[in-house]
């Protein structure tokens, strides 16, 4: 085990807890980590993960082209839970697991989540442009009770998102062909994706993408089904979304406002940034100091684990 290296990709690694990296050193690993303090580049990864066993990985891609060409590679932890970055069949192929921590990002997202629906609701974005620019005017906001509120996804952290709803009542509706009807709570009501983009005052994406579906879930004619003056949400993927498409919808009023955590290409340096509607903030959902130091310790702890298994 004394020789194993690990390799931590994120861009902040034990800055608030310093557990993973403790845990990792007494299991007997040496550990390299991320020197820029940014998102790792493509080009650099050939390099930095020659040699190790396994990678505390964050969003970067891990195509066919890398996991051919890193040797000693056996396991990826990725902190956080999608998986939509690693090519999966390739690193089946090649006997490398990949790991996530799916529990610790259900409350920083749904709480995010939440709190850009308030935001919305009641017109933060506009507010801060106009006092930025020296303007002091009002918007009538809505009281979320006032709202439909449609979540495209209803796994964990949508059900995380419905349950703190129940306290401000708005209607809700999802939209998950994976959902049994009878496991919804009271109260909720289950559409289609059509059905709940025509219905809702307030879309939020909760789903994640299907590998063999290369067309983003919320597109040009999605969007022109939503509700006059609605608002989109997305904590979940930048790839769900045309953003081009939804950049147009902005532009001519038929959407009132939306709020993005994930971008298609990030750092996103887009037109949705500069839109006085639109509040956009850097892939930041989990970035809490509590949950993002359970994220790295149950990143760490899985490649301690997966290890101990192999080859204890």
């Amino acid at each position: 085990m004394s020789s194993r290296k690990v390799y931590s990709t994120l861009s902040q690694f034990c800055e608030d807890d310093d557990r993973p990296r403790k845990v990792l050193l007494q299991a007997g690993f040496e550990v390299h980590e991320n020197p820029w303090g940014r998102r790792i580049q493509s080009e650099e990864m050939f390099d930095a993960l020659s040699d190790v066993d396994a990678v505390l990985a964050a969003v970067e891609p891990y195509d066919e082209k890398l996991l051919t060409s890193l040797s000693r590679l056996r396991c990826i932890s990725r902190c956080g839970i999608g998986t939509d970055a690693i090519d999966l069949a390739t690193a089946q192929r090649l006997n490398i697991s990949v790991l996530t921590t799916p529990d610790e990002v259900v409350e920083p997202v749904a709480q995010l989540t939440l709190a850009m629906m308030l935001a919305l609701a009641r017109n933060f974005p506009l507010h801060i442009e106009d006092f930025r620019n020296g303007t002091w005017r009002k918007y009538s906001g809505c009281l979320l009770s006032e709202l439909t509120v449609g979540l495209v996804g209803f796994g964990r952290i949508g059900r995380a998102v419905e349950r703190y709803l129940r306290q401000f009542q708005p209607r809700v509706i999802v939209a998950d062909p994976c959902v049994d009807f009878s496991t919804l709570p009271s109260g909720v009501k289950m559409r289609s994706l059509r059905e709940l983009l025509s219905e809702a005052d307030l879309v939020s994406l909760h789903a994640s993408c299907s590998p063999q579906n290369k067309s983003p879930l919320i597109g040009r004619e999605e969007i022109a089904v939503m509700k006059k003056a609605s608002r989109l949400i997305n904590t979940s993927r930048g790839s769900l979304v045309d953003e081009k498409a939804l950049y147009d919808a902005l532009q001519s009023g038929h959407l009132s406002g939306a709020a993005f955590d994930v971008f298609s290409k990030e750092p996103y340096s887009g037109p949705l940034a500069l839109l006085p509607q639109v509040l956009c903030t850097p892939h930041i959902a989990t970035l809490t100091r509590a949950s993002r130091a359970a994220m790295e310790l149950s990143c760490a702890m899985n490649v301690v684990k997966f290890f101990k298994r192999e080859f204890v």
